[in-house]
């Protein structure tokens, strides 16, 4: 399914909630934001939809404020390079990930989302000679670098079901929640067939390693994953 999202439009305080969300407003003071949130709109979408985003020829900043998305990678001669997941703190302008564009990119909601879309010229009046909000964003930034760097070194392995074991601790960690054992739940939404995709494998192979990590007591029916899990698993990572 693909959309271009449900548009709100001249939301005042429905922008400005959205932007406080995202931890690199809680740099800015409220006065500064107030030509972002007067220029600002918010695009919502369902969990599955292709998300495309149609600028009328102006350059655009999407910023996620709720909810997770997959991209896709791809080359500038259309073949895969890779995929990887987005959180709320991470999802920034395009060009700052890896100096590509929109069009390299296919990207789904893994949940429902909110974005908070804003001119390219707006946003970068705001970040101009901020060297907090500058560095914050230079981390950002090189977080999500090494969280693809990551994902590719974990599919170097040959053996699929140690794939699927790093996937799973890596993507658990990443999105995850901790219970009051100190133990990752999976997100509801990284289902078998989605971490076969990430794994390069089948969904036949995860639900084997699924069984294999039960009878070792690593996993907890299809939502938990023990202490024992994750210390095997982190030394890899």
């Amino acid at each position: 399914m693909e959309s271009q999202g449900i548009l709100q439009r001249d939301n005042f305080g429905l922008v400005l909630c959205e932007l406080k969300k995202k931890e690199l407003f809680s740099l800015v003071e409220e006065a500064r934001l107030l030509p972002i949130v007067q220029k600002a709109v918010v695009l919502q979408y369902k969990r599955g939809e292709r998300l495309l985003f149609n600028s009328n020829n102006d350059q655009k900043v999407f910023l996620l404020t709720q909810g997770i998305v997959n991209l896709d990678v791809y080359s500038c001669n259309g073949e895969a390079v890779g995929s990887f997941f987005l959180g709320k703190n991470e999802f920034l302008p395009f060009s700052m990930i890896l100096k590509s564009t929109l069009k390299n990119f296919n990207m789904c909601a893994c949940t429902d989302i909110t974005i908070v879309a804003m001119a390219k010229t707006t946003f970068e009046k705001l970040i101009y000679n901020d060297t907090t909000i500058e560095q914050f964003l230079d981390c950002q930034k090189s977080n999500i670098i090494a969280n693809f760097l990551k994902c590719n070194m974990i599919n170097s392995y040959v053996q699929p079901q140690m794939r699927v074991s790093l996937m799973l601790h890596h993507m658990s960690e990443k999105f995850g929640t901790v219970d009051e054992s100190f133990e990752y739940m999976i997100p509801k939404w990284l289902t078998q067939s989605i971490l076969a995709r990430l794994a390069g494998t089948t969904r036949e192979t995860v639900g084997k390693t699924y069984r294999m990590l039960r009878n070792e007591g690593s996993l907890v029916g299809t939502e938990r994953l023990t202490r024992s899990f994750s210390q095997k698993y982190k030394e890899y990572l």
